[in-house]
């Protein structure tokens, strides 16, 4: 496949992800709007696997987010994607992939996210993060807890007609408050616990689903809510949802809340010891001795429960001809069965200067990787 093309594909993934100033305006419909008659509405033909939706296609076109550019932008791009991804898999317990479509959020409305993700003021009365205390010391100012609001659509399909079958949303909170004293000052750090984060969180949900529950078109339907922890800055991976709850039946508030036991970790940079970590650090070594020239051999290491869920491998290396990225790609194959751990997927991505050079990927219960060079 053309790398060209490969990367206007993300381009264009990246571009229908919701995250600028919150001060934009909205140039979307109201909220609550739906298709009208003469819209034709229909779903793509392929399912990549249950583990992903079919999405909803109104005219032949994609439904952007009804909130796209108009909430906070989160801290990484590791941390947009966790927080999307993340999104859709805590929705897969609620929301079947055979029977439900993913669309876009089209209920919470760009003005509506402008004001929750603002402070609360006399001018803003529905902001969800507290009011400015006039502070500037980090351990003394109210901090900004709320960083972005994701909505994500689940529609199911009766007599040829789609209807909301349920809403996810996605409360990404801040672990630590990135801000400036003055404006184009330094950044300074106000650091959130997790107890305040958590505390913090589930007061806003009950007011979001409150104001959803009056959405034209919203009804009854069940509303998933999650809320994810931002990693910092500087963090090669990217935060996870902590904790979710489900309000059902109409109610205005969230049902009991659900632990969710979640990490990222990235080697060889982790902290800590491990049987998963010792057999990288090995496996990271073959591979080095076999270009001298790397740029490095880290992985995202996935945990659920403390058990080691998931794995991507990310090789940096510089440019080499066809014939080199063709044995070294073989080779890392080979090594990655041998060394990275058995009954979990795997995606290991070869990269150049030039953009990605390999791919390989193996799903649970497979031994042997998929592999392909790109042209």
């Amino acid at each position: 496949m053309n790398k060209k093309i490969i990367a206007t594909l993300a381009a264009t993934v990246f571009l229908l992800s919701a995250c600028s100033d919150p001060t934009g305006e909205s140039t979307v419909n109201n909220p609550g709007d739906t298709p009208g008659e003469k819209d034709k509405t229909t779903t793509t033909s392929h399912q990549l696997s249950t583990d992903y939706y079919k999405t909803v296609v109104t005219n032949g076109s994609y439904q952007p987010s009804q909130t796209r550019g108009s909430t906070l932008g989160l801290n990484s791009n590791f941390n947009l994607k966790a927080f999307e991804t993340g999104l859709m898999s805590l929705s897969q317990a609620h929301f079947d992939t055979d029977n439900h479509y993913f669309q876009e959020g089209q209920y919470i409305d760009s003005k509506t996210a402008n004001s929750w993700l603002k402070r609360e003021s006399k001018e803003n009365p529905n902001g969800l993060n507290p009011k400015d205390n006039g502070k500037d010391d980090p351990k003394e100012r109210n901090p900004y807890y709320l960083n972005s609001v994701l909505e994500q659509d689940y529609m199911i399909k009766k007599d040829d007609k789609f209807s909301l079958g349920g809403i996810s949303i996605g409360l990404s909170m801040n672990a630590i408050d990135y801000y400036q004293k003055v404006e184009f000052g330094d950044e300074y750090q106000t650091k959130i616990s997790r107890d305040e984060l958590l505390k913090q969180g589930k007061i806003m949900a009950d007011k979001i689903v409150q104001q959803l529950r009056e959405v034209e078109g919203v009804g009854k339907v069940p509303i998933v809510v999650g809320i994810f922890e931002q990693s910092p800055k500087d963090s090669l991976a990217g935060g996870s949802f902590i904790t979710e709850a489900v309000s059902e039946n109409g109610s205005t508030k969230v049902g009991s809340w659900k632990t969710i036991n979640q990490k990222k970790v990235i080697f060889p940079l982790v902290n800590e010891t491990s049987n998963e970590l010792a057999n990288f650090e090995n496996f990271k070594s073959e591979v080095e001795n076999f270009f001298p020239n790397l740029s490095g051999v880290t992985a995202e290491a996935s945990y659920t429960d403390d058990k080691l869920v998931k794995m991507k491998v990310s090789i940096n290396t510089q440019f080499y001809g066809e014939s080199e990225i063709i044995g070294f790609t073989q080779y890392v194959a080979d090594k990655a069965a041998t060394f990275l751990p058995p009954n979990i997927p795997i995606e290991i991505i070869i990269e150049s200067i030039n953009g990605t050079e390999s791919f390989m990927a193996r799903k649970t219960g497979e031994t042997k990787f998929y592999t392909h060079i790109f042209n």
